[in-house]
């Protein structure tokens, strides 16, 4: 197998401890960022969840659902 390189070991960049906690957490499907909510979470117990959707940040839930309602 000329001209092919081998992979020995793992396949893919080792994470450290500190990515493996901040993965363990949700992001907002509208602004990406990481909310304080662990994935494992039911959705009964997360507050700004949309079923259809997903979790929303604070922000995002507000700006979609409260500031809109009053229109």
């Amino acid at each position: 197998m000329k001209g092919i390189a081998r992979c020995a070991g793992k396949a893919g960049p080792e994470k450290n401890d500190a990515q493996d906690q901040a993965d363990a957490y949700e992001r907002c499907v509208c602004c990406h960022r990481r909310v304080g909510i662990l994935k494992d979470t039911d959705i009964e117990f997360r507050p700004f969840y949309v079923e259809g959707a997903g979790q929303l940040c604070y922000g995002c839930y507000h700006e979609l659902y409260v500031r809109n309602a009053g229109v």
